[in-house]
């Protein structure tokens, strides 16, 4: 005897629950917050503190830990009650008043696709005013900030100079993000970053990061036909000091900005030698490798591990460039890829 479960309209449901993530469904599957979803807190999947953070963009439950990964609401609700695919619909359905006897009609389907759109674009218009707030805000910061000297204990500490960088009052260097408009040919301050005396680094709440960087160097420079490009600013100068002042040297920030910084930095520069300087995060990396392998799950190749080596790889790939690790040592980008 066969036991033939009822038929569910997965689609159906999965437009439906679009903006019920947060307010029914999580609660129905037993999935609290001890904060407001989106900031920062205990996983309710590993538990671990501080690392998780439900952004519920477009109204689908989005999420993102920084041990279990990231995915969507239907995927939280899956992996927190072990459902398979068909009990975690149901539960989904149940949450927002839907159930197998339930007619979706096509005025509803078309509701639900208009409110997606409307979510849609409101997200799009908020993000769009926080980056346009914090760009003022950066230039604010900028305007009323002093120039920063090598005394600075973040500066003495990675043995690097003050180069093109200011402070503010509470003795945080500020480091200026500008951002190329690829249409209006045009570079815009977006950003800052902070670098507190303790070495804590932060950028302005809802501002522009990807793609924008800061060049130690000036503009004759670039004659050289070299541009150099790597992740934060003592790495940066550090190559500077090491190219005798001689070559630009772009601060992309981060590793996962360097393929959006190399490809604005191509398109200003078309001919030019573009050199990715990677960080090697070879120790990270063992440890990741090290901590997946405890807990059971297949470990990846190494480089996979290695954001520095790995998206810098990728960046000098994107823009035809080439790619350094920090012995200066080139590496043959086709055969380092394959």
């Amino acid at each position: 005897m066969t036991d033939k479960r009822t038929p569910l309209d997965f689609d159906a449901i999965r437009a439906a629950a679009v903006g019920n993530y947060v307010s029914n469904i999580f609660p129905a599957a037993g999935i609290s917050f001890t904060k407001p979803a989106h900031q920062h807190q205990a996983c309710p999947m590993c538990g671990g503190s501080d690392r998780f953070r439900c952004d519920d963009k477009r109204g689908e439950g989005t999420w993102i830990c920084s041990q279990c990964g990231a995915g969507n609401g239907f995927m939280l609700v899956q992996q927190f009650t072990g459902l398979d695919v068909y009990e975690t619909n149901k539960l989904i359905a149940g949450a927002i008043g839907l159930d197998a006897t339930s007619e979706v009609t096509d005025e509803q389907r078309a509701q639900w696709q208009s409110q997606q759109v409307e979510r849609e674009a409101a997200e799009k218009a908020e993000k769009r005013q926080a980056r346009l707030d914090a760009a003022s805000r950066a230039q604010s910061i900028w305007d009323n900030a002093k120039p920063a000297t090598d005394d600075h204990p973040y500066l003495l500490r990675k043995n690097v100079a003050a180069i093109g960088l200011r402070k503010d009052d509470s003795d945080n260097l500020i480091i200026p993000m500008q951002y190329y408009n690829i249409t209006t040919e045009g570079t815009t301050l977006v950003n800052v970053q902070t670098i507190a005396p303790d070495s804590e680094k932060l950028f302005l709440k809802g501002g522009l990061v990807s793609g924008a960087y800061f060049t130690i160097g000036n503009s004759p420079m670039f004659g050289a036909g070299v541009i150099l490009i790597c992740e934060g600013y003592a790495t940066g100068a550090t190559v500077f000091d090491a190219m005798s002042y001689s070559l630009p040297v772009v601060v992309a920030f981060n590793a996962h900005n360097l393929i959006p910084v190399a490809k604005a930095i191509r398109a200003q520069h078309p001919d030019h030698r573009i050199i990715i300087c990677a960080d090697d995060d070879s120790a990270t990396a063992l440890k990741m490798r090290d901590k997946d392998i405890v807990d059971g799950k297949e470990p990846k190749p190494l480089v996979e591990y290695n954001a520095g080596i790995r998206d810098g790889k990728l960046a000098a790939i994107a823009v035809n460039g080439e790619l350094v690790i920090p012995s200066f040592d080139v590496v043959d980008i086709d055969k380092d890829a394959a």
